[in-house]
């Protein structure tokens, strides 16, 4: 009995198995890693994208294992972005597959209109590439997709790390297509994106801060000290970051008048004081950070570093401020403050702050510093 049973299962029940009836064969897709957009002329959607071809050592394409790869670029229009990557279907031969995209960079031209309709087919695709990082690059997305760098052999590649890079050291945020799409909608905070210049001569790109974003427009930008304020302020800071603070020293030697400090620790707070039905939004930020140089040197006298300290607070008290105002008068909410108003006073928001200007709130922030480690020895 149990011989016709196992006879049975071993003839019969494969028929009743399905099939690969999804699959997606990789010599029939052109796996795209790196897309770029830009405004054409005449408004329409320019997409230039990189994609990997194998190359045999004549150089023709193969498909063997011991091949090495190379970035090609293709560049079209269309009238949406949609529309722009289906008119680069009717260029090659296979068919294009943006569910591998590592990186999506926006000119600023293109990041000032607005992002959301660029995204949008992605975000919608069961299949888009969602952990995609998202960057604007100062000029044309088109000249850092072309950029020839050697580095790594794909320019897909190249941008994550570079990127990942930027991240980890503290530079800016963190923001994929799943995690900033949300935030082009909602209207109560506003994203922070990476923001990169190329330098074409050089072969390499450039971190030069982040760009601010009113709603899904981008409307502004930070240098890199300010964009580690900034990150500092939020509490998304992840790792130790440094600051060239100026003293009030005058020597000739224009070296001895500065100082570079590593953060160690920090502790953001935001508090919301609400008088006479108007909100005022107050930043405490803690500290505690070593001194990494100071070619000065003579750190042994208390009175010294009391003063050093209160030079170093009044410096990057001033970066804080800058970047707070860099920030209202480009009306980005990178803090959030509209929807902790709306979670914690929802009613004076309804009346008063609702999709309110955060230039319209007043905001103050306090620093306060904590030297840990001075030098060398201590």
């Amino acid at each position: 009995m149990q011989k016709i049973i196992r006879w049975f299962m071993v003839v019969y029940i494969p028929f009743f198995l399905t099939g690969c009836w999804d699959q997606r064969l990789l010599k029939e897709q052109k796996i795209i890693e790196l897309i770029g957009y830009d405004v054409g002329s005449k408004g329409e959607v320019v997409a230039s994208t990189s994609y990997p071809i194998g190359l045999g050592s004549s150089g023709n394409l193969t498909s063997s294992s011991t091949t090495s790869s190379k970035s090609t670029i293709l560049t079209s229009r269309g009238e949406t972005a949609g529309d722009s990557l289906l008119q680069e279907d009717l260029k090659i031969s296979e068919k294009i597959d943006t569910s591998k995209t590592q990186v999506i960079l926006f000119g600023e031209r293109i990041a000032a209109k607005g992002l959301y309709q660029e995204l949008d087919n992605i975000y919608r695709n069961p299949k888009g590439a969602l952990g995609a990082k998202v960057a604007i690059v100062q000029g044309r997305a088109m000249d850092a997709i072309r950029l020839k760098q050697v580095e790594a052999d794909l320019n897909g590649r190249y941008y994550d790390e570079f990127l990942k890079s930027g991240v980890a050291t503290g530079f800016y945020t963190d923001y994929n297509v799943q995690s900033v799409c949300p935030l082009l909608l909602k209207h109560t905070k506003d994203p922070l994106l990476p923001l990169i210049k190329i330098h074409s001569k050089g072969n390499r790109a450039e971190s030069v801060g982040m760009a601010l974003f009113n709603n899904e427009k981008m409307t502004g930008k930070l240098t890199i000290p300010e964009s580690k304020m900034f990150i500092l302020l939020s509490g998304a800071i992840k790792q130790n970051v440094s600051f060239l603070v100026k003293t009030n020293h005058r020597y000739q030697q224009n070296q001895l008048n500065y100082v570079i400090v590593e953060i160690l620790n920090s502790r953001p707070k935001t508090k919301l004081n609400v008088k006479n039905g108007a909100v005022t939004a107050n930043l405490a930020l803690k500290l505690q950070y070593r001194i990494r140089e100071y070619p000065k040197n003579h750190l042994t006298s208390p009175l010294h570093l009391e003063q050093l300290n209160n030079e170093i607070k009044v410096g990057l008290t001033n970066t804080a401020k800058r970047t707070i105002s860099k920030l209202q008068k480009a009306n980005c909410d990178g803090f959030g403050i509209e929807e902790e108003i709306k979670v914690h006073h929802h009613r004076l928001w309804e009346g008063k702050y609702k999709n309110v200007a955060i230039k319209e709130i007043p905001i103050k922030v306090d620093l306060q510093l904590e030297l840990l480690n001075s030098g060398i020895i201590n």
